[in-house]
């Protein structure tokens, strides 16, 4: 799973996509990123194709819903079955985006203690993702909209698999095009993105850091 993320190096990320568009300017950079905050995504217009760098809900409403706050997490989506659950199915027909991260943090447990590692590389780099546009149905038709995304999980691959048997789907430069793009199907992706996702799990480092309060540059210190 993945339910903290790093952005903090934001300035890298409009080169590193390919990014004509950043609507993310008033964006804090953040060391302990959680889910139901505002993250920055990449994504590929719907209407116009324009590639744009914007803040968006952490954790995927649906446009059926009715409220803003399920009553279900959706910080996380299981790329197996994301195409077939009415929450994200939509998305991942046409509606993708790229969660550009620092790094991330996740816990090992043993019993009944947790352990925060940070999971990183030396550059950002991207873990793949849904959005939704859901509108309030109390606004009017050009007030109430947010912009919302998940963060896409896979098995986790041998080097991370004693970390936590889940792992976020990061995505290499050489896909990312296609699933930014929305006129494919992202149905039509999973077996690649999965596949190269685990091809490159050995790029990822890792390292304990301290219990994770507050928010600064401190808290991806190694131990």
């Amino acid at each position: 799973m993945c339910g903290r993320i790093v952005q903090a190096k934001t300035s890298d990320y409009v080169a590193l996509f390919d990014v004509a568009q950043v609507e993310g300017s008033g964006f804090e950079p953040s060391w302990n990123l959680k889910p139901t905050q505002d993250a920055l995504i990449v994504l590929d217009g719907d209407k116009d194709g324009v590639r744009r760098l914007v803040p968006a809900r952490w954790s995927l409403v649906p446009t059926w819903s009715k409220t803003l706050k399920l009553k279900f997490p959706t910080f996380n989506a299981r790329i197996e079955t994301a195409g077939q659950k009415p929450t994200f199915r939509a998305s991942m027909t046409r509606r993708r985006c790229i969660f550009p991260i620092d790094g991330y943090y996740e816990w090992q447990t043993a019993g009944k203690s947790k352990t925060p590692f940070y999971v990183h590389r030396d550059e950002p780099f991207g873990l793949a993702g849904l959005y939704s546009w859901w509108h309030d149905p109390a606004a009017s038709a050009d007030d109430g909209w947010a912009l919302t995304a998940t963060v896409l999980t896979q098995d986790a691959a041998a080097p991370l698999a004693w970390l936590h048997d889940r792992m976020p789907v990061t995505i290499e430069r050489t896909l990312v095009d296609a699933w930014l793009d929305p006129e494919a199907d992202g149905n039509a992706l999973t077996g690649e993105l999965t596949r190269s996702s685990i091809e490159t799990a050995g790029s990822l480092a890792w390292h304990e850091v301290a219990p994770l309060k507050g928010n600064g540059p401190e808290l991806t210190a190694a131990l």
